[in-house]
């Protein structure tokens, strides 16, 4: 019997929610627990130059939320820093 170990690769949806006239936040949440995401969000917070916090969800596990609409960026960084792939990646919301 061979036994081969398949690397299970995240689910990673990008949700971007309206607060109040133009003020948007950013959310990503399915992430694995391999995964640091306080460091994460410090530089994202640092890139997109944005104040973020990294929260607790009942319904979605642990969040990473960042102050406007930062859809494209987080898209872009995370197929950059190679850890989702295209199919992956599930974008929502505004």
């Amino acid at each position: 019997m061979s036994s081969s170990i398949t690397y299970m690769e995240p689910t990673i949806t990008i949700f971007v929610s309206q607060r109040n006239g133009k003020k948007c936040d950013t959310h990503i949440y399915g992430w694995c627990e391999e995964y640091d995401l306080p460091k994460i969000c410090s530089y994202l917070k640092k890139k997109f130059e944005c104040g973020g916090s990294v929260v607790n969800n009942k319904e979605y596990g642990e969040t990473i939320k960042l102050s406007g609409n930062k859809k494209e960026e987080v898209y872009k960084f995370l197929l950059k820093e190679e850890i989702c792939t295209k199919s992956k990646i599930v974008l929502r919301g505004i």
